[in-house]
């Protein structure tokens, strides 16, 4: 009788088993070409079966059971694509149809905010590059107290120290003195004027998602003061998931900096913390009594909150607080032993206190309703010896803008109204300093794409300054792609800057031999073109490989220059140059990834020439070449480390001399836990140092004077990194 039943039982359970295997049927295609892609990996989870497609693209994957199961179809140098079938399939015998995006340039997908059209950064017509999140992630741990190191990894950008004292630094970019660049953050810009000269130094970077810099003449976008370019700082928006980041970090030559960011946003409300202290303790590196890292204590806060009335109306406030006590000078009288050959000590102190709105509204059609405003209070109270200057700024950044989007135009317009108010409390030579300006402008601007292949943008500014006038600012540019992987962008524009004494020259000399900006020195202007050839490929089917090419030329007219007799007189007294600076050059950037392992290569080719000198001499400086070399390796959520290699060419000097050329070299690692990182780093394994080469501090002690800076003062630094992630 057993066994009369146990036979229909087995027949019974073979013929479900039978009946419940499924069979998918897929074919696989390139979403642009709509070639079909063979052997794309097909992985079916959790039952780890799959297949790969066949030359026509095809792929049958057999002896699936019934369930829902989430499919994976991924191929090299092509995003992944998930789908979620349920079976058995309502219609068994359907082949189902893949289009697989091929992976372009590194940073595809990325929306760049500092257009205004907010478009992905392969379809803009104006080169801007970008430093994503990971790449800001990774500069935090190496110095999370400012941004200096993260802009001098970017392909093109010069960090230049200013001040051997102060430890200050500007950024140069296509060879230019850093008060042509233009420093925003958030499209707000608030470091300008007298306020600009510690900037670097003081934005902590915990907060950013990504850096954006456009290269060449830009004033058509924000206005003056981007004749050089724009950076814009993109800070981090709350997501639902909340983000709690806490970073500490200890550098062998006495440095700490304790910084967390969080964030976190529900349906209505969203909040952005961040806070950070940094301290420094004075460091002689050279043996000479004199800092070679000054002295200083940093704190910086920032809460910013987030309200999102509907889908498509928000507004975002915040206000910005830094505090900041600098030190420099003899090491003896920093640390209060001083006597009467040991009393040089030059210290900066500084308050900030900014607050940004932002107003949006978005229309069911796309347009864009934006209203932003900005209120900026500076106060800096510098001291040397017996010489003191003290003084406040008070300054203001308003707009309005209307993004219109039609079928085949971005059409954005706008009004602008800056103000700057700058009031000196004291000066040996009485209030020169003093200003008081408001400029008013106008834009509009248009992206039209034309077909699949060209989108041309073009845009107008004028500008009304109360004291310099009208400025009239056109600017075209254009993208054309040859395909997915190679296209080509090039324009041009004009761009201006007023006269204003508080740039790098100024900081050098510690302002105490200044002279006002006389009635009949011009504003200075200027007109550059560029053009960029892009082109990335996958090679032996693992390897991506991306190559950007870019060449600029910039003239500059007017500039505002020191009057070479005055210099001579040990003092600044400032003029218009006879003639133009011309700046032309070319940046290389190669990027090479395979797996876990990157290449990156960026060449930087710069001449810089001053016509209106007799001898068409290169600008000070600035070296014509640049090399920056970086290999990583990442083994996700485990580990990963990086070697960095910088050449810098010779360098002009103001008396025509040469300096040496030099390399510096980092190493960094990073050991990842589930919510904690560990990041040793090294900068500058080989110690190089100007001090090694010449003396930078020229005697008397007492009131000493100070050589040009060209290399590294502080040298070999060594820091260890907490990130705790939560």
């Amino acid at each position: 009788m057993i066994h009369k039943i146990k036979y229909p039982i087995i027949l019974i359970l073979i013929t479900q088993i039978v009946f419940s295997q499924n069979i998918l049927k897929s074919i696989v295609k390139d979403e642009n070409t709509g070639f079909p892609l063979t052997g794309v990996n097909i992985f079916i989870k959790p039952i780890d079966t799959g297949g790969t497609t066949d030359t026509t693209g095809f792929a049958k994957i057999l002896n699936i059971p019934d369930g829902t199961f989430t499919i994976i179809f991924s191929y090299i140098g092509y995003s992944s694509y998930e789908l979620q079938l349920s079976f058995p399939l309502q219609n068994p015998n359907e082949v189902i149809a893949i289009l697989l995006t091929p992976v372009t340039l590194k940073l595809t997908g990325i929306t760049v905010t500092i257009t205004r059209t907010n478009n992905r950064i392969e379809d803009s017509p104006v080169r801007v590059e970008v430093l994503g999140r990971e790449e800001v992630d990774e500069e935090i741990a190496i110095r999370p107290g400012n941004i200096s190191k993260l802009l001098g990894e970017t392909s093109g950008i010069q960090i230049q120290q200013t001040s051997a004292t102060s430890g200050n630094v500007s950024f140069r970019l296509q060879g230019l003195p850093g008060k042509y660049t233009q420093l925003l953050k958030d499209g707000f810009p608030i470091y300008s004027g007298f306020s600009s000269g510690l900037s670097l130094l003081q934005i902590p970077p915990l907060d950013l998602e990504q850096v954006e810099v456009i290269k060449g003449s830009s004033s058509s976008l924000y206005g003056g003061d981007a004749i050089a370019g724009i950076v814009n700082l993109v800070s981090k928006t709350p997501n639902k998931s909340p983000e709690w980041t806490v970073l500490l970090n200890q550098t062998h030559k006495g440095g700490r900096d304790i910084g967390t960011y969080y964030s976190k946003r529900n349906d209505k409300v969203g909040i952005a913390l961040l806070a950070s202290m940094s301290e420094q303790k004075a460091f002689d590196v050279n043996n000479d009594n004199f800092t070679d890292i000054p002295q200083f204590n940093q704190f910086t806060f920032n809460p910013k909150i987030f309200f999102y009335f509907n889908n498509g109306t928000s507004l975002i406030g915040n206000i910005m607080s830094s505090f900041e006590n600098r030190e420099g000078g003899d090491i003896i009288a920093i640390e209060k032993t001083s006597d009467s050959l040991h009393t040089f000590i030059e210290n900066n102190k500084t308050n900030r206190l900014t607050s940004q709105l932002k107003f949006e509204k978005k229309f069911p059609l796309g347009n864009v309703l934006t209203l932003k405003n900005s209120m900026n209070y500076y106060k800096r109270d510098f001291s040397k010896n017996s010489f003191n200057i003290n003084g406040t700024q008070l300054s203001s950044y308003s707009e309005f803008s209307y993004l219109m989007q039609k079928a085949l135009h971005n059409t954005v317009v706008g009004l602008s109204f800056i103000t700057d108010n700058f009031k000196q409390d004291n000066n040996r030579y009485g209030s020169v300093m003093d200003n008081s300006f408001f400029t008013a402008g106008v834009f509009i601007q248009d992206d039209w794409n034309i077909n699949n292949k060209y989108t041309l943008q073009t845009g107008v500014r004028a500008d009304y300054h109360n004291e310099y006038g009208f400025f009239i600012l056109p600017r075209i540019s254009v993208l054309y792609k040859l395909s997915n992987r190679f296209y080509i962008r090039t324009g041009g524009g004009f761009g201006y800057k007023t006269p204003t004494i508080f740039i790098d020259e100024v900081v050098s000399k510690s302002y105490d031999v200044v002279l006002p900006i006389p009635l009949t020195v011009k504003s200075e202007s200027s007109q550059s073109e560029t053009i960029d050839i892009n082109y990335n490929t996958v090679i032996f089917n693992d390897i991506s490989f991306t190559i950007n090419q870019a060449f600029y030329y910039t003239q500059l007219f007017h500039a505002v220059i020191p009057e070479s007799d005055s210099l001579s007189n040990g003092i600044l007294v400032y003029e218009n140059a006879s003639g133009l600076i011309v700046t032309k050059g070319y940046d290389t950037n190669v990027h090479i990834t395979r797996d876990e392992l990157g290449l990156f290569v960026d060449y930087s080719f710069t001449h810089a020439q001053k016509d209106y000198d007799s001898n068409k001499s290169n600008l000070e400086l600035t070296p014509a070449h640049k090399l920056n070399i970086t290999f990583t390796f990442e083994e996700e959520d485990s580990w990963r480390t990086g070697i960095e290699a910088f050449y810098t060419g010779r360098q002009y000097l103001i008396d025509r001399s040469q300096t040496r050329d030099y390399w510096t070299f980092g190493i960094m690692v990073e050991k990842i836990f589930r919510h904690l990182s560990v990041i040793g780093n090294v900068e500058n394994v080989f110690d190089v140092r100007q001090t090694k080469f010449e003396d930078v501090v020229i005697p008397p002690y007492d009131n000493p004077t100070f050589r040009e800076l060209w290399a590294p003062l502080d040298g070999i630094v060594a820091n260890i990194a907490l990130k705790i992630q939560l």
